[in-house]
């Protein structure tokens, strides 16, 4: 009986996942000038499966495209990380750092609205990390 109500409980709680598949486009909330300077907007072509997010992420020209992460829906919040195939590369006096940048996105969704953070941060590859940035963004549903 406690596997039952286990069981049952885990599928209700699928069931009140927000459905995500479909094209989102994303753009910063902040002005133009505080934006990255590679980015307008996010494109995200995602496919939700209950709990699980899986899709692509088309962020601008620099990080580029790449597969979504570790993507959840619990309700109608969701999450998931972009790492990006292009290394950045900085030469300081303190030393050379290299690294990928990651994203990692958190957000809710309303119907066809979302909103969402974007945590900017790198998987280094050497050398010391240049620190983290936070970007709210919201977007809205393309297509299906």
């Amino acid at each position: 009986m406690k596997h039952l109500t286990i069981l049952l409980a885990a599928t209700a709680l699928q069931s009140f996942a927000a459905d995500l598949t479909g094209t989102w486009k994303a753009v910063f909330t902040v002005p133009i000038m505080e934006q990255p300077k590679t980015v307008s907007e996010m494109v995200f072509d995602l496919k939700s499966d209950g709990a699980k997010l899986t899709g692509t992420a088309k962020i601008g020209s620099w990080p580029g495209d790449g597969p979504v992460l570790d993507g959840k829906i619990a309700g109608d919040r969701f999450s998931f990380t972009f790492i990006g195939k292009s290394p950045w590369t900085q030469t300081t006096p303190s030393g050379n750092s290299s690294g990928l940048p990651r994203l990692t996105f958190v957000g809710t969704i309303l119907g066809t609205e979302m909103q969402l953070t974007a945590i900017w941060d790198s998987v280094m590859l050497y050398g010391k990390s240049t620190g983290t940035q936070e970007y709210v963004l919201k977007g809205k549903k393309a297509s299906d």
